[in-house]
């Protein structure tokens, strides 16, 4: 079976979208994670870690960061092993996540979120996987107007199906397992679409 994001991967480092989309959210997670460098371990699930960016950042920023990378390109694994062997990382789809048996502090999923078959069932399982103390940060670009969905239909064309979901949508799909804390706009040029990074606490049960 085709997957796109294997041919991606040995380009992926290189695109426009990298500056203005990818490396911003990045660093707004790292500075907003910087609460966390006190503790004595910080278990962090990277989730559609693609070829490693943020692994290599936070492992730069943070000595007392254990984290792992899932992503279901051989490819872009392959090159996240090469850039970050201290990390461990697993070739997984994010419908099989049900095999984990470990919890973490932090989970992260950056633009990954759009290609998932059934996120309701994702974060359902991210629930059980997150320590009760503990958050998600979810970024993507949102489809919160007409003009982000216009401009999301031709990257559509570069990566395949996709579902960017606009603010009540994504509020109404994580509501069962989670609350948001905190929600960042980025938005570094005023051609990008609408980039919203939510920080989510679990639901009270």
């Amino acid at each position: 079976m085709f997957n796109i994001w294997n041919f991606w991967a040995d380009k992926y480092d290189k695109l426009w979208v990298q500056k203005d989309s990818l490396k911003p959210t990045r660093e707004y997670i790292i500075k907003t994670l910087s609460k966390y460098k006190n503790m004595e371990e910080l278990k962090v699930l990277d989730l559609g870690c693609g070829t490693g960016e943020l692994i290599f950042e936070l492992k730069k920023e943070f000595n007392n960061i254990k984290i792992t990378g899932i992503d279901f390109s051989e490819k872009m694994i392959e090159i996240s092993k090469n850039k970050n062997p201290s990390a461990k990382h697993i070739l997984m789809d994010v419908s099989e996540l049900n095999k984990l048996d470990e919890k973490f502090n932090i989970i992260i999923c950056t633009h990954s979120l759009p290609y998932y078959k059934e996120p309701k069932d994702v974060f359902e399982q991210l629930n059980k996987m997150l320590q009760d103390d503990g958050r998600i940060f979810a970024g993507f670009a949102s489809g919160d107007s007409i003009y982000d969905k216009f401009i999301l239909s031709f990257v559509k064309l570069t990566t395949g199906k996709a579902n960017y979901p606009s603010d009540n949508e994504f509020r109404i799909l994580v509501s069962p397992f989670f609350y948001v804390e905190n929600i960042e706009i980025i938005r570094k040029k005023f051609f990008m679409p609408r980039i919203a990074v939510y920080t989510l606490k679990k639901a009270e049960s």
